[in-house]
């Protein structure tokens, strides 16, 4: 009878382990102390889901939102994860420093959230450990530019805000809710590049010589194998590079060219500043060896390459960037200002924030 009083017991017990286990959805959760051990060797941001065993959201947000098996596998490819228990009494140590409890909260967790103790908060913490604490349960949909903003380390080329309001407007079928409510909105779709194959941009060249602007894309069936590239480079071409503005300013003042990076088609650049004339594909789903020369082998999207007047490549970017910056940007190599000051001189005086 004891026995199998015991093998009750203990079946509860297990039974409850694994409920308990797949309460925590499909994340990849660590300790500080594994986290920090990983990051000496990888840097990635951090992504530290701060609750309470009382908070009813808390458990939702875990149940619905990181039990996304597509979610959580960015998730986990992108961020080091950890849960705190903001009222925990265990010691912490994290950051340099030992966190322990004031009797009710952690003092790390305190400092985490500014003292403002909202409960679920998550915490995103980039590369060089700036926290940027956002509460609120979340549905996926609404986590979702959250996480690539952080994980593609976006914070010094566009704002948070500005950024989920361009996520939105290039998946309007899924947020056609959200962006009814949007009243005041810096997003602007109404312009359009008038974009030139390398034979159009030569032929103009020949008779006017202008700065070119050359745009790398990935098609979209291929963008499967080409990390990095396919969130990005959707906003930047359905939102970012429809910036009127910055479309007009564009076509007035270089010759753009945008090519996809694997086209098998014979490519005829204008001078030997890369290298060859002609460039080639060099196989089925590969990029094309133009491609190789320009990026010299480091594929990140989306990319663009100044070349000036004469023919010399001057400049390049390959991240995300806001349209305003984007204007900068031009501006800085249309005018031929990086022949006087750097980027950072001339975005002081001329990028109107």
């Amino acid at each position: 009878m004891r026995k199998l009083l015991f093998l009750i017991i203990l079946t509860a017990f297990l039974n409850f382990g694994l409920k308990a286990q797949e309460n925590l959805g499909a994340i990849k959760w660590l300790t500080f102390e594994e986290a920090e051990k990983l990051d000496s060797a990888e840097n990635r941001p951090f992504l530290i889901d701060v609750y309470t065993d009382w908070c009813g959201w808390c458990k939702r947000m875990m149940a619905t939102t990181f039990s996304n098996p597509q979610l959580a596998g960015y998730i986990n490819q992108n961020f080091y994860c950890v849960r705190l228990d903001a009222e925990t009494k265990d010691t912490i140590n994290f950051l340099g420093k030992t966190w322990v409890s004031d009797g009710h909260n952690n003092y790390l967790a305190r400092h985490l959230l500014r003292d403002r103790l909202s409960y679920p908060t998550i915490v995103y913490m980039d590369k060089k450990k700036n926290s940027a604490p956002i509460p609120g349960y979340m549905e996926i949909k609404d986590i979702e530019p959250i996480l690539v903003y952080f994980a593609e380390d976006l914070s010094g080329n566009v704002d948070l805000e500005e950024f989920k309001d361009m996520y939105m407007f290039n998946y309007p079928n899924i947020y056609k809710n959200d962006l009814s409510k949007l009243k005041d909105t810096k997003v602007d779709t109404l312009g359009k590049v008038n974009w030139l194959t390398f034979d159009e941009a030569s032929k103009k060249y020949q008779k006017e010589k202008k700065p070119i602007l050359i745009d790398v894309y990935i098609d979209r069936k291929y963008r499967g194998y080409v990390p990095y590239c396919t969130i990005n480079s959707l906003i930047h071409e359905g939102v970012v590079m429809k910036n009127k503005k910055m479309c007009d300013y564009i076509n007035q003042n270089f010759y753009p060219v945008r090519f996809e990076a694997t086209t098998k088609d014979t490519i005829y650049w204008l001078a030997d500043t890369l290298k060859q004339h002609a460039h080639v594909s060099l196989g089925n789903n590969l990029p094309n060896n133009f491609t190789h020369v320009l990026m010299n082998n480091n594929f990140k999207f989306p990319s663009m390459f100044f070349f000036d007047k004469d023919l010399k490549l001057v400049g390049k970017t390959d991240t995300f960037i806001a349209p305003d910056l984007w204007l900068t940007v031009m501006k800085f190599y249309a005018t031929e200002a990086y022949k006087r000051q750097n980027f950072e001189t001339f975005y002081r005086a001329n990028h109107k924030s």
